[in-house]
């Protein structure tokens, strides 16, 4: 009785969720299982005598553009008509689109656009602020469409149409391709934040047939529906420029991976909730019906995360939930595994000039449009840029003003790229970040910039990036993990709060290298380490954390020392 219960299960699961993938990407299968770590059991190695702060194997380099190289090129972008199953921008959204400008500044040339970009971004009232950079688009001191651009970026996600459609119908005389598919590429995602959006509900009791006459005649259409307009929308934005193509993959892959946790979050018959193995049966159905559609998610968002590496990106709401959404669907594969790293707070920006105010407040690919890419080379600019991101073209231009570049310098830009390895897991960041450290005097290295230089090295050597991470699930180089110098700084210190965050990230890191066959000796030695932090931070956050992972460390540890 108990088979036929399961076969029909498995077929009504099946017979209800046979809906086609449309013109989904096709891709290799890979399971959503635990990453494995590096390849051999057994303890950490014996301890290496040897400066853990020497750097004498060759660090890997991003490849860049020429700073003066030719300008790349761009087709002509239009805007496609709306697609069914997406709903029109919400009526709030005609406060931005019809903005009235009560006072335009006086700004013919770059310096006093500037000026007036600056001011509008240090107000405070969003309104106020739109107000301000819509009068700023009637400023001649840059190309036309940059401003409205900006202006999408700080409205609401759902609004990004709305506002686009007007300029790209106008094509003003002088606005570049790479700000044109900026706006289509806004455009589409503005669309794609609209679709998935409050899905069908039924109400209980859920009986297996309500349940299941809702889900084949109501989820299941409404399900096809927004599948099909997430895949054409995404096809509209294959043909962009980067960072438009970025935008959408982005969004294309947060629609995709929300739409799968739309049906695996709806009802399922109370009959079959009550028999563990029955609903175990329902899901794994669901599950493998739903596969095609999650990698299409899986493959935007990565598609999307690679681009935002590239344009330099270190804060943004789009890139934070498509990121958090991917790490929700596929829990094993440490996307966000890094989050947890603890680092000395980010030194504040000093704003004393526009150019240092803007480059802690615009996006960062408008910044590396708007800013002179050689201004990266000051310190001071360093420091704004830090919080939002380093754009391409400042990167390009710190490569090759890299023999010039101060100690400050340096540090702030080894910060930098560490912060955007944790973001992306790229290799080439943390690289980077180890070389600008190596090359300064480590008698001018304080404790915490000995930190984040020994951070950098403990995470050389990984993954090439969160797609590499992703799909191949592999384990890690033996050569990952090298946590040596954080030892010797969690041994003591001077400064009172390096010594436990020291201790924990190397437990962190620690962690996420442990070989896919680790014994219980390993995660006996991993608890001991989360216990020492635990005994030596001073964040109670922190404090708990480590505690909760002793603890967890230690409960693994005993189940493998039972097992035969």
């Amino acid at each position: 009785m108990r088979m036929r219960a399961l076969g029909l299960v498995v077929a009504l699961s099946v017979g209800t969720l046979s809906f086609g993938c449309g013109p989904a990407t096709q891709t290799t299968q890979t399971p959503d299982t635990e990453p494995s770590g590096t390849a051999t059991a057994g303890p950490e190695a014996p301890p290496d005598t040897s400066d853990p702060f020497a750097v004498s194997d060759l660090l890997r380099e991003e490849q860049l553009p020429l700073l003066k190289g030719p300008a790349p090129t761009f087709n002509e972008a239009a805007l496609a008509a709306p697609v069914k199953g997406v709903s029109a921008p919400p009526g709030s959204c005609d406060a931005f689109v019809k903005r009235a400008v009560k006072k335009k500044p006086t700004c013919a040339d770059k310096p006093s656009t500037l000026a007036a970009i600056d001011a509008a971004m240090n107000t405070g009232d969003v309104a106020a602020r739109d107000e301000m950079l819509a009068a700023a688009e009637s400023c001649t001191g840059i190309e036309p469409g940059f401003v409205r651009a900006l202006r999408i970026e700080l409205a609401p996600i759902e609004c990004g149409d709305a506002l686009a459609e007007p300029v790209l119908k106008a094509k003003p005389a002088g606005m570049s391709g790479s700000v044109q598919h900026t706006l289509v590429g806004q455009a589409l995602s503005a669309r794609l934040a609209r679709s998935v959006g409050t899905p069908p509900k039924l109400t209980g009791p859920f009986d297996k047939k309500k349940v299941l006459d809702f889900t084949k005649n109501t989820l299941f259409p409404w399900f096809e529906e927004q599948k099909n307009a997430v895949a054409t929308l995404s096809g509209q934005g294959r043909e962009l420029g980067s960072y438009g193509k970025g935008l959408v993959a982005l969004s294309s892959g947060w629609a995709y991976l929300r739409l799968v946790e739309v049906v695996r979050e709806a009802p399922i018959p109370d009959e079959f909730r009550k028999d563990p193995e029955v609903a175990n049966a329902y899901f794994a159905a669901v599950d493998e019906k739903l596969e095609p559609t999650k990698q299409n998610g899986r493959d935007g968002a990565l598609v999307g995360l690679g681009t935002m590496a590239q344009a330099g990106v270190l804060q943004d709401e789009r890139m934070r939930s498509t990121r958090s959404l991917l790490a929700k669907m596929y829990g094993g594969r440490r996307v966000d595994a890094l989050d947890v790293l603890v680092l000395p707070k980010i030194p504040d920006p000093e704003g004393a000039t526009v150019e240092q105010r803007l480059a802690a407040k615009l996006p960062s690919f408008l910044a590396g449009i708007l800013l002179d890419p050689n201004s990266a080379k000051d310190p001071k600019m360093l420091r704004s840029l830090l919080h939002r991101g380093v754009p391409m073209p400042m990167r390009v231009a710190l490569k090759e003003g890299e023999a010039s570049l101060s100690d400050e310098a340096r540090l702030l830009y080894g910060r930098a790229r560490l912060e955007m390895g944790a973001r992306y897991w790229r290799i080439v960041d943390f690289d980077a970040a180890v070389g600008l450290f190596s090359k300064v005097d480590k008698a001018k290295l304080d404790d915490r910039s000995k930190l984040v230089f020994a951070t950098a090295l403990a995470l050389r050597n990984g993954p090439e990036d969160v797609a590499v991470l992703m799909l191949k699930n592999e384990g890690f180089s033996p050569k990952f993990g090298d946590v040596r110098a954080l030892d010797t700084l969690a041994k003591g210190s001077s400064d009172q709060a390096v010594p436990g965050t020291a201790s924990f990230d190397a437990a962190v890191i620690r962690q996420i290298a442990a070989p896919r066959d680790a014994d219980a000796a390993y995660w006996e030695k991993l608890a001991e380490r989360y216990r020492d932090a635990a005994s030596k931070v001073t964040d109670q956050n922190v404090k708990y954390e480590a505690d909760e992972r002793a603890k967890a460390a230690a409960q693994t540890a005993k189940i493998k020392s039972s097992s035969p």
